[in-house]
């Protein structure tokens, strides 16, 4: 295995921290994932343990805001930034990679901007999985406050107004002591901006789920409390690809690839990946 550490820019005076994890046998294919809210690259070693010995390659970034990149924590003044910052870092890897096919796997807010991307249906994309997507807000926050940070978004943007309730991640208790403990995860409150324009393209986006065409996998908890199922039974419904698997895995929690299951998650993520495989 090797390990990739380094810098993209993405806009003239911004720089993100990307990481990679490269198999030692034949690689199949590369993963581009697209970690969420508050969260960063390197919480997903589940994932890269599961997938690397298999052939699949790790490519990774902390998006502006979260991890080792830049930024305000969990700040962004257009949301739409975030998406232009995907849209550069799979250009990047692509660059990197020639002609090896590329899979985007997104979770939670990074499901939110990997379905965008998938609106635009770019060839270089060979097909999707979303964890967790976030397109409706789970229960544990309530509407009036997610409403307040509308207003708050221009007179006061960077004001702190919704804390994630950590222990709705996962129910595995070990996963929920290290996400605290971890100096890289922001466990501060959600700025006004954040929220206001989460809101928003969440909005957007359910409006534009028809013109998806890609491969699409949807995996999602039943009992997520932070993104409601729905989201992903919406997508399902609404997108047109010829091509689309639903599956809730239940009495599991927001980060189905750190709960106790996750094993069987990630097998059924791995079946996908493979039967998408270019011939």
């Amino acid at each position: 295995m090797t390990h990739l550490e380094g810098k993209f820019q993405v806009a003239r005076h911004l720089s993100l921290f990307y990481q990679a994890w490269l198999p030692d046998n034949r690689q199949k294919a590369i993963i581009i994932l697209v970690h969420g809210l508050a969260d960063h690259s390197g919480r997903y070693r589940n994932v890269v343990n599961h997938l690397l010995p298999r052939g699949y390659a790790i490519w990774t970034y902390d998006q502006r805001g979260h991890g080792q990149s830049p930024g305000p924590r969990c700040y962004v003044n257009h949301f739409a930034d975030l998406i232009d910052d995907l849209k550069d870092f799979t250009s990047f890897v692509a660059s990197q990679n020639p002609g090896a096919p590329i899979f985007v796997v997104g979770h939670s807010m990074g499901a939110l901007e990997s379905i965008s991307l998938a609106t635009g249906n770019p060839q270089s994309i060979a097909g999707y999985a979303l964890s967790g997507l976030l397109l409706k807000t789970g229960q544990n926050i309530p509407k009036l406050l997610m409403s307040a940070s509308r207003g708050l978004s221009t007179l006061l943007p960077h004001l702190g107004v919704q804390t994630i309730e950590c222990e709705a991640i996962s129910r595995d208790e070990s996963v929920v002591k290290a996400y605290i403990s971890d100096p890289l995860v922001y466990t501060g409150k959600v700025p006004a901006r954040m929220g206001a324009e989460l809101i928003t393209f969440m909005a957007t986006v359910q409006t534009k789920l028809s013109e998806v065409r890609s491969p699409i996998l949807l995996l999602h908890g039943s009992a997520d409390r932070l993104a409601s199922a729905s989201s992903s039974q919406m997508a399902y419904d609404t997108v047109l690809s010829a091509d689309k698997e639903l599956h809730i895995f239940p009495g599991c929690y927001h980060e189905i690839f750190n709960e106790p299951c996750h094993d069987f998650v990630l097998g059924t993520l791995t079946k996908w990946l493979d039967r998408h495989l270019p011939a």
